[in-house]
């Protein structure tokens, strides 16, 4: 039997859960993406007092704080990112730093090759090419002097913002099913098959995953100044 007092008395929750789940529901539907810094290292040691005997030349000159980032660029929206779709190409930018050499990796899920080319010393341009829902490639920068902030900018259609997800990765489908048995739950209550204090435990239980999952620092960048 249909508990319409219950109905009646939360109107309201009903309303904002139902809202959360069809925002929640379009905001997936859309282009998204991503950059994460899996590396961040120097690469000649350092002792203690800030001294190394290792030297690195490039172009037979002596190059000083040499230092690796890779990164890994994923589609992490819904919706494919076609070579058409780019107003803008993709950049990536070290500021105030001198690139040495820079070579793209992990292509396997791509399927396709992508070039690299450098538009001033402190940036590196990529061609554009399709990426489909989870696909994925990563660059690895080879680079001296300056900051190791690094930033991919570029101008996409239905890319408002280019985000950055390092120390951070949220699965946006795992809290989507939590949201998925809420909704059901509160059918079967409307329906008189579950008691209200179940519910309270799911939503309690879905805020306290949402709020995990927003936090998730799994992908921690690796950082050594050895």
């Amino acid at each position: 039997m249909i508990d319409y007092d219950y109905i009646i008395g939360h109107l309201l929750e009903i309303i904002i859960i139902i809202a959360a789940f069809v925002i929640f529901f379009l905001q997936i539907r859309k282009k998204t993406l991503t950059y994460t810094v899996l590396t961040n290292s120097g690469i000649i040691p350092v002792s203690k007092e800030g001294k190394s005997n290792i030297q690195i030349r490039y172009n037979g000159k002596v190059v000083r704080e040499v230092r690796m980032v890779e990164i890994r660029i994923k589609n992490s929206g819904s919706l494919p990112i076609r070579p058409e779709d780019y107003i803008e190409p993709l950049r990536l930018q070290l500021p105030n730093s001198r690139i040495l050499s820079s070579e793209v990796m992990d292509t396997h899920s791509v399927g396709a090759y992508i070039e690299t080319k450098f538009s001033n010393q402190s940036e590196i341009v990529l061609s554009k090419t399709l990426l489909n829902p989870t696909d994925f490639f990563d660059v690895k920068i080879l680079f001296a002097d300056g900051s190791d902030d690094l930033s991919v900018v570029g101008r996409i259609v239905g890319v408002t913002k280019i985000q950055n997800l390092t120390g951070r990765e949220v699965n946006y489908y795992i809290l989507l099913s939590f949201v998925a048995v809420n909704v059901l739950a509160l059918i079967a209550r409307f329906l008189g098959w579950l008691d209200h204090r179940i519910i309270i435990i799911l939503q309690i239980f879905t805020l306290l995953i949402g709020v995990w999952m927003s936090f998730d620092i799994r992908n921690k960048p690796e950082s050594s100044e050895k």
